[in-house]
Formats: C-alpha cells, structure tokens, sequence
C-alpha cells in the first residue's frame, strides 16, 4: 500500500478519535460523575499524544490538514452522540445543584 496514503489514514483515524475523546472529555467536565471525568481524560489525553506523535512523524505538512480537519470535525459530531449516550447510562446530569432537593442546591431563603 502506498506510504503516504498510509500516513493519510492513520491521521484521519486518530484525528476522528482525538475529537471523540475530546467532545466525551469536554461534556463530562459539568457532569457530575467524577470517574466518567477521569476516564474520558485519560482517553482524550493518551489520543492526543498519539496525534501529534504522528503529525511529527509526518514532518506536519500542511498537506494533511485536509484529512486531520475532516478526522476532528467528524470526530467532534460523532463524540457529541457518544457522551450523550453515556451520560444517559451513568446518569450523569449537568447542573444538577440547581435541582431542587438536590444535596448541593443552594438553600431557600
């Protein structure tokens, strides 16, 4: 297979999937799962490494910007959905300190 189309993919792999992570690791910061914070930072960190050990790798030419731009915004979409779905199944709401009765909720006064 052709190096370069290589190169080319891997990116646009590990593009799509550092902006996953980073759309998962971005909600879960107002969330209130402390662990489901922990587990998306750790997984938007180590891909981010990985990107940009291969953009360096690839001498970061400006000819992949194309296929890295395409790789984050796809990526961005698709982790949108991804945390939504998990926040549903660890029921981790935002805000919930304004939810009355709840334990952080500010006191009537």
């Amino acid at each position: 297979m052709n190096p370069i189309l290589i190169q080319h993919l891997t990116l646009l792999l590990l593009a799509f999937s550092q902006n996953v992570s980073f759309s998962v690791v971005s909600r879960s910061r107002n969330r209130n799962n402390l662990t489901y914070h922990m587990i998306a930072a750790i997984m938007s960190n180590g891909i981010w490494f990985l990107t940009f050990k291969q953009l360096i790798t690839a001498n970061m030419s400006l000819l992949l910007f194309p296929t890295y731009c395409f790789g984050t915004v796809a990526g961005s979409l698709v982790g949108v959905k991804i945390s939504m779905f998990f926040e549903k199944i660890l029921n981790a709401a935002s805000d919930d300190h304004l939810v009355k009765g709840s334990p952080s909720a500010p006191a009537a006064k």
